[in-house]
C-alpha cells in the first residue's frame, strides 16, 4: 500500500509543485495538524442547533415512508457524455437511457432521505420519530450491502464512474446521517449504517489513493469525493477520513487560476458554467469543514478562495466573459442548485468580506437562490449552514 501511495496525488512531490504554500504544509506536516485536529470531535461545519433555534416548529403528525429497494449492482457503468467529445459537455441519448433507472433509483432515495433529514433538523422539540424513520431507511440499505456490489465489474472508466456515484452518494448519506444525530436511535442498526458508510468511505478513498488519471486530474470528482469522505469522517469520527477531506480542499484551492477560474470545469465546453459552480459547491463546504476544525487557510489560499468567489458571481451576473473564453455559449447556471453555494459561504464571509457578503446576498435574492438545496449536501444547504437568512416554512 505504501508504494502505491507514494506515486498517488496525496503524497508525492508532483502534487506540490505550483501549489500554494499552505498545500505543501499539509503535506510535510499532516501528523501534526492532525494531532491538534484529533484534540476534540471532528465537525461536519453544519450549524444545527442554531438552525433548530432560528427556525424550529413542531414537527406535527409524521407517518415514515417504506425504504425503496436498495440497489446493490454497481457493475456496467458508463457516463452519459460522448466518450468522442473532448470536453465531455455533449450527452449521448443512448447512454444517459442505460443510466436513466438507476440514476432515478439513487435520486429517488437520495432525495427522500434528504428531505427527512431536513423535517429532523427544523422539529422542536425534536421528533425521535424522524430520525428512527431516516436511520431504518439508511440501515436497509446498509443491510443489503448498497452500491457495494461488482464495482469492479467495469472498465477503467465504468469503475470511476461507480466509485463517484457511491462518492456523491455518501455524501447524502453522511450528511443526513449528521443531521439527524445518534440519539435515540437503534445501537444494532446505527452500528449497521456506520459500518457501511465507512466502506462506501474507504472506496472512495482507495480511488484516489492509486495513480490514476483521476487522482492526477482532481477537479470536481475529487472535491467531491473530500467532501463525502469528509462528511463520514464526522459522522463515523474517524480522523483519516478528515485528514483525505482537508487534502482534497488544499487540492481544490491549488486548481483555481489568477482569474477565480478552476481550469478543468471551464474546459467543459457549454457546461462550463454548470461545472464551475458544481466544483465550486464541495469546495466551500470544504472550508466550513476546515473552519469547523480548526484548519486555517493560508493567505494564499484565502486569496485564491476570494477569486473563486469573484468569478462566480461575475459569471452569475453574466456569462459573456465565459462565452468568449469557451468561445461557446453557456447552458443556464443560475438555478437554486447551481448557486447553493452562495448560503454555504455567506456566513463566513460576514466578518471577513462584508462587501463580497452584500454582493452575493444580492445574486440570491436577483436569483431567487433560496432555499439553497441539494442532495449531495444532504438536502437544503441553507438550513444546516445559513440558518440565519433561511425564512421557516408554512
Amino acid at each position: 500500500m505504501d508504494g502505491v501511495r507514494n506515486r498517488s496525488w496525496f503524497w508525492s512531490e508532483r502534487s506540490t509543485r505550483g501549489a500554494v504554500p499552505g498545500l505543501v504544509l499539509l503535506l510535510a506536516l499532516g501528523s501534526a495538524c492532525g494531532a491538534r485536529a484529533e484534540a476534540g470531535r471532528i465537525a461536519s461545519g453544519f450549524v444545527l442547533d442554531e438552525a433548530r433555534n432560528r427556525l424550529g416548529r413542531p414537527a406535527g403528525a409524521f407517518a415514515c415512508p417504506d425504504p425503496a429497494a436498495p440497489l446493490v449492482d454497481m457493475a456496467r457503468f458508463r457516463s452519459r457524455y460522448d466518450p468522442r467529445d473532448p470536453t465531455q459537455s455533449r450527452v449521448d441519448p443512448e447512454r444517459e437511457r442505460a443510466e436513466a433507472a438507476r440514476g432515478s433509483r439513487l435520486a429517488s432515495f437520495g432525495n427522500t432521505i434528504a428531505h427527512l433529514s431536513d423535517r429532523a433538523v427544523t422539529a422542536r422539540p425534536r421528533d425521535p420519530e424522524i430520525a428512527r424513520c431516516v436511520l431504518r431507511h439508511l440501515a436497509h440499505w446498509a443491510e443489503a450491502g448498497a452500491l457495494l456490489g461488482s464495482a469492479t465489474d467495469n472498465d477503467e472508466l465504468g469503475r470511476h464512474q461507480a466509485v463517484m456515484t457511491q462518492a456523491w452518494q455518501l455524501a447524502t448519506y453522511a450528511a443526513v446521517l449528521l443531521k439527524v444525530g445518534p440519539e435515540g436511535l437503534d445501537p444494532g442498526a446505527l452500528a449497521r449504517t456506520r459500518n457501511w458508510i465507512g466502506q462506501l468511505a474507504r472506496s472512495v478513498v482507495a480511488e484516489y489513493a492509486a495513480d490514476n488519471q483521476w487522482s492526477r486530474h482532481g477537479a470536481n470528482h475529487l472535491y467531491w469525493a473530500g467532501l463525502a469522505v469528509g462528511y463520514a469522517g464526522a459522522a463515523l469520527q474517524d480522523p483519516g477520513l478528515r485528514d483525505f477531506a482537508l487534502r482534497a480542499l488544499r487540492r481544490g484551492l491549488a486548481d483555481i487560476d489568477e482569474t477565480g477560474a478552476l481550469p478543468a470545469e471551464i474546459a467543459r465546453g457549454s457546461r462550463a458554467a454548470i461545472y464551475q459552480n458544481f466544483a465550486t459547491l464541495p469546495l466551500v463546504a470544504l472550508v466550513r469543514f476546515g473552519d469547523a476544525n480548526g484548519v486555517a487557510l493560508s493567505t494564499a489560499e484565502e486569496r485564491a478562495l476570494d477569486r473563486l468567489l469573484a468569478f462566480d458571481a461575475a459569471l452569475a451576473r453574466d456569462p459573456a466573459a465565459l462565452e468568449a473564453r469557451t468561445g461557446v455559449r453557456q447552458a443556464p447556471a443560475r438555478d437554486r442548485s447551481s448557486l447553493a453555494w452562495i448560503d454555504v459561504v455567506l456566513p463566513r464571509l460576514r466578518g471577513r468580506d462584508p462587501a463580497r457578503a452584500a454582493d452575493l446576498e444580492d445574486l440570491a435574492a436577483r436569483f431567487a437562490a433560496r432555499p439553497a438545496w441539494h442532495a449531495f449536501l444532504g438536502g437544503n444547504a441553507g438550513l444546516v449552514y445559513n440558518p440565519a437568512d433561511q425564512r421557516p416554512e408554512r
